[in-house]
């Protein structure tokens, strides 16, 4: 579904971002900025979302560098959805609960079928705390409405 770049960028600020991910609104992510091929979104660590150690657990960082991703992907203004195909992910640093995250994420090449993005993640300190790269395919697979699997 082609989304255009203006109304997204109407977005710029907002928390708590209404989007077809159920996973990415319960996170309660901020856009910070979106420019074609380009997003920053960023969210504030709940104890919900850490490990036994009270650090961002894995999975919720690989889930906001993906949900960066499709913000990317939004921007491109294109008519095709696309899927995930890999995740690369090297966790540098830990982020405690309350600590605030950025996702900058960037789009490498957008290929005929597939696209190559890269996100690097930072704490207020400008602390690189993960980098990953993803290779995105086009899907036909159609989505499904939130609302109705209640």
């Amino acid at each position: 579904m082609k989304i255009s770049l203006e109304l997204l960028q109407s977005h710029i600020g907002k928390t708590g971002l209404e989007t077809p991910s159920g996973a990415g609104n319960w996170m309660q992510l901020t856009l910070v900025d979106i420019q074609s091929g380009e997003a920053q979104l960023k969210m504030r660590i709940r104890p919900e979302m850490c490990n036994p150690y009270g650090m961002i657990h894995g999975g919720m960082m690989s889930l906001l560098i993906d949900e960066s991703i499709g913000w990317a992907i939004a921007s491109l203004e294109t008519e095709q959805s696309y899927t995930s195909l890999n995740l690369m992910v090297d966790f540098l640093y830990a982020a405690p609960i309350g600590a605030e995250i950025t996702a900058h994420s960037k789009i490498i090449r957008h290929g005929k079928k597939i696209i190559n993005a890269e996100v690097k993640v930072y704490n207020e300190d400008q602390v690189l705390l993960s980098k990953a790269t993803s290779n995105l395919i086009i899907t036909s697979l159609p989505r499904i409405n939130p609302d109705a699997q209640k």
